[in-house]
C-alpha cells in the first residue's frame, strides 16, 4: 500500500531535504506515514503529483 504515494516524499527529500518533505506534506493534506498507509488510487497519485510538481517544481509521473 502507498509505494507509489510514499516515492512521491523521497523524490522531495532529494530535492531538497526536510524542507520538501514538509512542504509536500502541507500540500498534500498526507503526512509521510499516511501515505505509506493509504492505498495508491488514481485520486491519491494524481493529488500528490499535483502537490510534488508545486514542490519541486517539475512534472513528476509516480
Amino acid at each position: 500500500m502507498g509505494a507509489k504515494l510514499k516515492k512521491a516524499f523521497d523524490l522531495a527529500k532529494e530535492a531538497g531535504g526536510m524542507k520538501f518533505t514538509m512542504r509536500l506534506a502541507m500540500k498534500s493534506g498526507m503526512s509521510e506515514d499516511k501515505a505509506a498507509a493509504e492505498p495508491d488510487s488514481p485520486a491519491n497519485i494524481t493529488k500528490m503529483e499535483a502537490a510534488l510538481k508545486d514542490v519541486i517544481g517539475k512534472d513528476v509521473k509516480l
